[in-house]
């Protein structure tokens, strides 16, 4: 390690100990002092030196910035161009999955969200009518008929009946 001389020392001590370029302050006993072209000093660390060798980057916020040029105004015969809207993780998710129930969580896993955002999403899908909420568990099947839930709960009842059924859609 070499020692600094007290004029390195001071620059160092004016830059506030950190990096001119990356603004780190760990390690600042290993900064070096840059004077480009006599200008100066510049104070970089060991990774920025490294990076940039004599020849940093332009300083930032020691150039006044130029505005961004002004976007023409859109004419009625120019198309917008937009990006393209993103479609739905949630929404694509629950067309990918075997109709049926599933939790919370295997959604969230399949779509790659978090489970408050996931929640979030399905109360708004259920609210719209496209998903239902089955206890803990969210459904993507059409909520059952009248008749279905009362011989559920006949079947439910009596322990010696067993109700068959055809679960295909009456069309």
């Amino acid at each position: 390690m070499k020692s600094l001389s007290s004029e390195d020392l001071a620059a160092i001590d004016r830059a506030g100990r950190r990096c001119a370029v990356c603004r780190t302050g760990r390690r600042w006993r290993e900064f070096a002092v840059i004077r480009p072209d006599g200008g100066e000093p510049l104070v970089m660390c060991a990774a920025c030196r490294a990076r940039y060798e004599d020849a940093p980057p332009a300083r930032v916020g020691r150039e006044p910035i130029e505005a961004p040029p002004a976007r023409p105004e859109p004419t009625a015969t120019a198309p917008e161009k937009r990006a393209p809207e993103r479609e739905d993780r949630v929404k694509r998710v629950l067309r990918e999955l075997p109709k049926g129930e599933h939790s919370t969580g295997r959604i969230a896993k399949a779509a790659g969200l978090n489970h408050a955002k996931t929640v979030r999403r399905l109360r708004q899908l259920a609210a719209s009518g496209e998903v239902r909420e089955v206890g803990k568990r969210w459904s993507t099947e059409a909520p059952p008929s009248d008749i279905d839930e009362a011989l559920d709960r006949l079947q439910a009842r009596t322990s010696n009946i067993r109700i068959v059924r055809d679960r295909s859609p009456v069309g």
